[in-house]
């Protein structure tokens, strides 16, 4: 499979640098667990997005950076911020949008590390009924659209496929449904068309006749953390860094093999599910300029106010 990513070299080898200064990392604000690691709570959703933890945690990549890593099940995106900003979670697995949306209303909450982009063999976008009407975006204009939440990664980058094409893009009605209920709702008519990303998607291809209008591209899915966090415990944000550049590395080298292990592992998915599934492009990198165009989408779309600079949503840490 092509993940579209260049196995980073030089992120490794600063990975393997970082690894052996990660045990330095822990603060009187997080606690140590009885084997002297540094424990810290993670909020991610069991899906493909999910992979590279679950690969570092069976391998041991965090332990070696010396941590111990609790998962936590993922909620919505503004409970999530919001857990964040509590300290009731460290880390979790959020939309860029919900991330954006959180920043340019003074929530205090940054990137801790990438983590996915949508890509052409990802395949997350706008499905419809195979025998249905709509052909291109532009139909879809007086529909309805199910996405999993509003202002975040399925109306947002729809909205901007209508701008793009000229078009208004409030004049599709977005209507929010979880993933799991979209097919439903689809094939009684309720929507005409679905965002769906993995696992739901396989799911719904077998037990659903749809097709693909469109997919999404670039920046989706990100590590958060509070800016408490970061400030506190930067040596925990690099130590986690290092470990899921080691497990990126493992995806890279054998995407199917991965997910085949650790995917029923660690969730109810099958192997063969799992050997199916379509994988996101897993980031190191952080992608600045994919950002600011997400950023900038939402100001156009009217989802912000003003732009701001993607730059200031990551740091580098040690």
């Amino acid at each position: 499979m092509n993940l579209r990513t260049k196995r980073r070299f030089g992120v490794l080898a600063l990975a393997l640098l970082l690894a052996g200064t990660a045990s330095a990392c822990g603060g009187d604000d997080t606690p140590a667990a009885a084997d002297g690691l540094t424990k810290v709570t993670l909020s991610i959703p069991p899906v493909g997005d999910s992979l590279p933890v679950y690969d570092a945690i069976a391998k041991g990549y965090f332990a070696d950076a010396r941590l111990e890593v609790e998962l936590r099940p993922a909620a919505n995106g503004a409970t999530t911020i919001n857990a964040l900003v509590s300290g009731s979670t460290d880390l979790a697995l959020v939309s860029y949008p919900s991330l954006i949306t959180a920043r340019s209303s003074g929530i205090p909450v940054t990137i801790a590390a990438p983590a996915i982009a949508g890509t052409e063999e990802y395949a997350s976008g706008l499905y419809v009924l195979a025998d249905s009407g709509i052909k291109k975006p532009a139909d879809m204009v007086g529909k309805k659209m199910a996405t999993p939440s509003l202002g975040s990664v399925g109306d947002v980058w729809f909205r901007g496929v209508l701008l793009q094409e000229g078009l208004d893009p409030g004049s599709v009605t977005y209507v929010e449904i979880p993933q799991a209920n979209m097919a439903a709702a689809l094939k009684a008519g309720d929507v005409d068309g679905i965002f769906q990303t993995e696992p739901t998607l396989s799911a719904t291809q077998a037990g659903l006749d749809i097709r693909l209008i469109d997919y999404q591209k670039g920046p989706q899915g990100l590590f958060a953390t509070s800016e408490k966090f970061l400030k506190d415990q930067p040596g925990v944000v690099a130590a986690f860094r290092t470990a899921l550049a080691k497990a990126v590395a493992d995806i890279q080298a054998d995407p199917r093999g991965v997910a085949t292990a650790m995917m029923p592992k660690y969730t109810k998915m099958s192997a063969e599910v799992a050997a199916k599934m379509r994988l996101p492009e897993y980031q190191v990198d952080y992608d600045a300029a994919g950002v600011q165009s997400v950023i900038d989408l939402m100001v156009k779309i009217g989802l912000l106010k003003s732009s701001f600079d993607a730059g200031g949503l990551y740091q580098d840490v040690k």
